[in-house]
């Protein structure tokens, strides 16, 4: 039986594990049917500014459609072991799901709430929308770290051809692959083979008033 302290342990390494992206997949296995509809529920349950839905979102499996929408993520920036500057695709999109947080229009309870507001801007809306794929974002991570899988952000493509290609109606604004992580390294591109860069996460300054 697990105690608290045992609890809280595995919480705070699930967190960590969570921060640490996959490049690399073992495509053999399928994500089962029950941590599909989990993650499913964790990006559509998550909170956001009064509720309001600030995006649609696409679970997509597909190989074909995984695999086009990667070629068109060669805006990855990074500099190899000889410190030379180099582009690449991002091979965290080949997972064995890729999800597309995709813009929507603004609903009639996001209009309504504006009703007696000048201010009504697309500022506003930006940073609402933002807010709201970053919690849920966050949400899939954490989720899919619980049960398990690798993950990673990708916001490097052409969101016109990533658009056509999956057939969005509007644009795609985040994807994030997500996956049974691969026999390498995570940090080898699973293309290439190349190792990518490691950040070490800066320190953020906590202020506890009690």
């Amino acid at each position: 039986m697990l105690t608290v302290n045992k609890m809280l342990l595995i919480m705070k390494k699930t967190i960590i594990r969570s921060q640490h992206v996959q490049r690399n997949w073992n495509l053999e296995k399928d994500i089962p049917e029950a941590d599909l509809n989990l993650l499913i529920h964790a990006v559509t349950q998550c909170p956001s500014k009064q509720n309001i839905r600030f995006y649609k979102v696409h679970f997509i499996t597909n190989r074909d459609v995984i695999e086009n929408v990667h070629k068109v993520t060669d805006g990855l920036g990074f500099r190899d072991n000889t410190d030379q500057f180099k582009l690449t695709t991002n091979s965290q999109t080949l997972a064995n799901l890729l999800v597309i947080f995709e813009d929507v229009k603004r609903s009639e309870k996001y209009m309504d709430a504006w009703t007696n507001h000048q201010d009504s801007s697309q500022r506003n809306w930006s940073r609402d929308q933002d807010m709201a794929i970053g919690v849920a974002a966050g949400y899939a991570n954490v989720t899919a770290a619980m049960l398990g899988y690798g993950t990673g952000c990708c916001a490097c493509y052409n969101p016109d051809t990533v658009k056509d290609i999956v057939g969005l109606e509007m644009q795609p604004l985040l994807m994030m692959g997500i996956g049974f992580s691969g026999s390498a390294p995570r940090r080898t591109h699973h293309v290439t083979g190349e190792t990518m860069p490691t950040h070490k996460k800066e320190t953020i300054d906590v202020n506890i008033i009690s």
